[in-house]
C-alpha cells in the first residue's frame, strides 16, 4: 500500500508540488540519458511520477515514456502537464507491466517511500537485460545559512507528527542484495533555481509534513516560513533569490541473463 503520509499529503499538495519543487539541471538528464543509453526507440518506466518533474524531460529525448504514480492528485496533475506520456495508476512494489517490457526505470526523489526489497524486485523483473535503473534526488544545500533555518522550521513541525519522514536509504547493500543489477555509480550536480518569497512558502507547502500537518499547525509553519523571508538578512527585502540545490543522480544496469 501506498504510505499514509504520502498518499493524504502529497494528495492535498499537487499544485503546490507542481508549482515550487525543482526540477533537474539539463547536465544530470544528459548524465541520465547517456548512462541508460536512451534513444527515440526507448521504453522508459518513470515510476511515482509525481507530476511529471522528470517526466517531461524525458519525454524530450523523444523515448516513448510510461508515468506511474499512485496518488490521484498527483496523477491528475502529471496527465495534464505531460499528456503525452502513457500515464498509468500503480505502485513501485506492483507495477502495471510486463516482464522485460522497458528498456530503462527511473523513479525521482521517490524511492524513500518504496519497500526497497519488493520495489527493487519490481524494477528487475519489468527491465529488460541490460535496461538500466536511474535514481535522481535533489537536495537543499544545508551549507547556506537560510536554507539550513528554513529546513530547521520544517524538522521542528515534523516532530509534532506521529510518523517520521523516511530517509533515503543506503542504496548500495540494497542493490547487492537484490542481486539483479550491476554495482551503483553516483554523480552530482549543481542545481540552483529561482525562487520568491511566495514560491518559498509554496515549497513548504508541497512537503509531506507541511500537508500533513492539521490547518491551524500548516498555517502556522507557513508563516513561519513567511517570517524567514521577510527578516533573514540574506533574503530581507528581496523579490527574487536563488535557491540552491544539489542534484544527486545514481545509477545501475540489470545484469544480463546467466
Amino acid at each position: 500500500m501506498v504510505d499514509p503520509a504520502a498518499e493524504g499529503g502529497f494528495d492535498w499538495a499537487a499544485e503546490e508540488y507542481e508549482r515550487a519543487r525543482p526540477g533537474y539541471p539539463r547536465g544530470a538528464l544528459e548524465h541520465i540519458v547517456r548512462e541508460l543509453r536512451l534513444t527515440p526507440r526507448s521504453r522508459v518506466l518513470d515510476v511515482a511520477a509525481g507530476t511529471g518533474k522528470l517526466t517531461r524531460l524525458l519525454l524530450d529525448t523523444g523515448a516513448h515514456v510510461v508515468a506511474v504514480e499512485p496518488v490521484a492528485g498527483m496523477r491528475r496533475k502529471l496527465g495534464i502537464v505531460c499528456p503525452d506520456a502513457d500515464v498509468r495508476d500503480g505502485r513501485a512494489e506492483a507495477l502495471p507491466l510486463p516482464d522485460e517490457s522497458v528498456d530503462a526505470v527511473t523513479a525521482a526523489q521517490a524511492f524513500h517511500w518504496f519497500d526497497a526489497t519488493a520495489a527493487l524486485a519490481e524494477f528487475a523483473r519489468v527491465l529488460r537485460p541490460g535496461g538500466g535503473l536511474a535514481l535522481p534526488y535533489n537536495a537543499r544545500d544545508r551549507q547556506v545559512a537560510w536554507v539550513r533555518s528554513f529546513d530547521e522550521i520544517l524538522d521542528r513541525f515534523q516532530r509534532e507528527l506521529a510518523w517520521s519522514r523516511p530517509d533515503l536509504p543506503d542504496l548500495v547493500p540494497l542493490m547487492a542484495g537484490a542481486g539483479a543489477f550491476t554495482e551503483l555509480q553516483g554523480a552530482t550536480f549543481p542545481n540552483s533555481v529561482p525562487c520568491t518569497p511566495d514560491l518559498l512558502v509554496a515549497l513548504a507547502a508541497s512537503t509531506s509534513t507541511v500537508a500533513s500537518l492539521d490547518d491551524e499547525r500548516r498555517s502556522a509553519c507557513l508563516e513561519e516560513v513567511r517570517a524567514l523571508a521577510r527578516s533573514h538578512p540574506d533574503l530581507a527585502g528581496r523579490d527574487r533569490f536563488e535557491l540552491p540545490h544539489v542534484t544527486y543522480v545514481f545509477w545501475c544496469s540489470k545484469l544480463p541473463r546467466s
